[in-house]
């Protein structure tokens, strides 16, 4: 699977490598900006769009719709950044959402390519399979246009609503733009995503960062990951709700930093924001 890409920062003379993945229906540059921005001389930032959002292309229908894909155009991505950049900058990468959950796929597979990942409010499983392809049938018939409000809510307090409407409106534009196939084929993946069990296989550093006020991807469910996977910690971001990068992008900016400069040396560590 080919994956459009672009660096934020090219010039930095940072000496690794993050790749940036966005939500389901979402547009990385919008849901990441300013993320990559507190991080502008830790990393050079590579912003990776999804089939149908963004600037990318939209879903080939030749590519079966499934995270592992997804996760080999990541791997793909990166080594097309490592061919340009040379062979000794360590890469990591940061995934929301679906992307967090292709996260999984890739700290599994890749652990020759990526040095770490960070799993951004999402998890092993992610909803039901059922629901994820009845979304897809919908979206193919109705469009993503029906899913604005409800996602909306799901996606932003109350209080971030209220405070930064302009950003919302801009979040939630990428959603109302995506191409609808590619939308639900990317249902379609989350549908057979299931990685509970290859947890223990993954060695890599994984750290999970969590939204305290995350509807749409229970607590438990992101404790599990970092208890079973071999080198996890858990980072609960008070106060945030799924666009955890969004809503709170210094907080989410300060664990990636401390995920790029040092391994993590503990099995669980679980802290919240006070």
């Amino acid at each position: 699977m080919d994956l459009n890409w672009t660096y934020y920062n090219p010039n930095t003379p940072a000496k690794r490598v993050l790749l940036l993945g966005p939500s389901l229906g979402g547009n990385a540059a919008h849901q990441w900006t300013k993320v990559a921005g507190e991080l502008i001389d830790d990393a050079r930032v590579v912003l990776v769009d999804l089939p149908g959002t963004g600037l990318a292309e939209v879903w080939d229908d030749d590519v079966e719709p499934t995270l592992d894909n997804i996760a080999a155009g990541i791997a793909k991505v990166a080594e097309e950044v490592r061919a340009e950049l040379g062979d000794g900058l360590p890469i990591y990468f940061a995934g929301l959402s679906i992307s967090g959950a292709t996260a999984l796929h890739v700290a599994r597979d890749y652990d020759k390519i990526f040095s770490a990942v960070a799993v951004v409010a999402s998890a092993a499983v992610v909803g039901e399979p059922r629901r994820w392809l009845e979304r897809a049938d919908e979206v193919e018939s109705a469009g993503t246009s029906p899913l604005i409000e409800e996602t909306t809510k799901r996606w932003f307090t109350p209080a971030f609503r209220a405070e930064q409407p302009a950003v919302v409106d801009t979040i939630m534009e990428g959603l109302a733009v995506a191409d609808d196939h590619s939308y639900a084929q990317l249902c379609r993946a989350l549908s057979t995503h299931d990685v509970v069990d290859d947890l223990p296989l993954i060695r890599i550093p994984v750290m999970l960062i969590a939204g305290e006020r995350d509807s749409s991807t229970p607590i438990a469910n992101v404790e599990l990951v970092a208890e079973n996977v071999l080198r996890g910690a858990l980072r609960v971001v008070d106060g945030a709700a799924h666009m955890v990068p969004v809503s709170h992008p210094v907080e989410v900016a300060g664990h990636l930093r401390s995920l790029l400069e040092r391994p993590l040396a503990s099995r669980v560590v679980s802290e919240s924001n006070d």
